[in-house]
């Protein structure tokens, strides 16, 4: 089974977390890591840039579950 990023960011006061989605349903591999680190960073940016508390990005691998159906 294929392993994915899930680039995240999380708020290092209130330790609230937030994941990104890209809506057209692409994900990244173990082998984009820098790319999906990028968009962390970004979103911890902005969010910080918003909120004026600190937001750090970091990556969490995953691997998506099968529906039955």
């Amino acid at each position: 089974m294929t392993t994915y990023l899930l680039p995240q960011a999380r708020n290092t006061v209130t330790g609230q977390t937030v994941k990104t989605q890209d809506l057209t349903g692409s994900r990244f591999l173990p082998s984009q890591r820098r790319l999906a680190q990028d968009m962390a960073d970004q979103t911890a940016a902005k969010l910080s840039a918003r909120t004026g508390d600190l937001w750090q990005g970091f990556l969490v691998e995953y691997q998506p579950s099968v529906r039955a159906g």
